[in-house]
């Protein structure tokens, strides 16, 4: 064996021996991490969930006889008052039965004056013995009779003027035809057990709109009357919307019965507060809905608190280490959890990332990139 080879055999245990050393002997790098103060502020609890805007109150007009529209008296988007007619069915069958019932009421009373004379003369007659007792029974009996068939005849009349008032469509509310669904000519169906029958329009009250949504059973039992909220619609961008809970559903609704995928979410309305002009039903919002609310509380960022053995906890940045300390928290919203016990005003705590938190143990050097979401140089984060 040469010198040189045997020299290069020797140079390389060495080398990696060295190596090893440098190694041991170097003190390991600080953890990149991200940080946050901890800080006094308010915290509102939400739930969020999608909603549609609907007229709180709004009616369907139905026609309660069938026949032919033979006239729309409104178009879609127009204004109606209370006890405005808005559509006419065929009336002619109607009028037809006014008529005569009427003209049967005038018999019948033509009738009952014939008689009620008859009836008059008769009691005169019997109390001065002039006819027998059969006979004045037979024309009383043949008077009440008539009086019978007059109240008879003015009920059917009754009826058929109530028939005829039915060809006429009125809206009971005032508000906007939001929904027009017939045209002159067609005939309106009456509803039946198995029939809906013709809807023929919608009326709407759009001074007073509500946001609909569906609430998973987990987050409705926190969901009062009276809980405030925000209301953010589609159509507007730009702007939240102050609202009020206003009703919640005592019974769900199940979607997917029988499957992982099953839900039983409740209906809960939320009035809006303000008038917002241009809004219409069916509009897509959002609602997020205030369950509590705490003022001047200790909070951190909600990423900040970790599970370690069943139990909550967090990082505090110490002399430049991580110190871990147990923490009770309190209410939190989409960003921040309440600290209720655990830290102090001023300590600083790390934030992220979740994958650095996650490998982070007691002791570890870190230092800080970034303050909750702002860059800032790499120094350590003493206190």
């Amino acid at each position: 064996m040469s010198k040189r080879k045997l020299a290069v055999l020797i140079a390389i245990p060495a080398l990696i021996a060295l190596v090893i050393v440098l190694n041991l002997v170097r003190s390991p790098d600080a953890t990149k991490v991200e940080a946050s103060p901890v800080v006094r502020g308010e915290i509102q609890s939400t739930v969020s969930a999608p909603a549609r805007i609907r007229p709180y109150v709004e009616v369907q007009l139905s026609s309660d006889i069938m026949g032919k529209i033979v006239d729309l008296a409104v178009k879609e988007g127009q204004h109606v008052e209370p006890g405005q007619i808005v559509a006419l069915v065929d009336s002619r069958d109607q009028e037809a039965r006014v008529s005569k019932a009427l003209s049967a009421l005038n018999s019948a009373t033509s009738s009952l004056r014939f008689k009620e004379a008859t009836y008059s003369r008769s009691q005169e007659l019997f109390n001065k013995g002039l006819i027998s007792n059969e006979e004045f029974q037979a024309i009383k009996t043949e008077y009440e009779i008539a009086q019978t068939q007059v109240e008879q005849a003015k009920a059917t009349l009754k009826e058929a003027h109530q028939e005829l008032q039915k060809t006429k469509i009125i809206t009971p509310i005032s508000g906007i035809v939001t929904e027009l669904n017939v045209e002159e000519g067609e005939i309106a169906v009456v509803g039946t057990m198995n029939n809906p029958g013709t809807v023929l329009m919608t009326i709407s009250d759009l001074e007073r709109v509500v946001a609909v949504c569906e609430v998973d059973e987990s987050d409705v039992v926190d969901i009062k009357v009276g809980c405030s909220a925000h209301v953010s619609i589609d159509a507007f961008p730009d702007t939240t919307f102050p609202g009020e809970v206003l009703e919640v559903s005592s019974s769900g609704t199940t979607y997917r019965p029988g499957t992982p995928e099953e839900v039983t979410n409740f209906e809960v309305k939320i009035e809006l507060k303000e008038r917002v002009e241009g809004l219409k039903p069916n509009m897509s919002a959002t609602c997020k809905i205030v369950t509590q609310e705490k003022s001047d509380v200790l909070k951190v960022p909600i990423q900040s608190v970790i599970q370690k053995e069943e139990k909550e906890g967090l990082f505090v940045i110490q002399d430049g280490k991580a110190e871990y300390r147990d923490a009770k928290t309190g209410i939190s919203d989409e960003k921040w959890v309440e600290i209720e016990e655990g830290v102090s005003e001023g300590d600083t705590v790390v934030s992220g990332s979740y994958k650095v938190l996650s490998a982070l143990k007691a002791g570890d050097r870190v230092t800080a990139s970034t303050i909750f979401g702002e860059e800032k140089g790499e120094s350590d984060t003493d206190h």
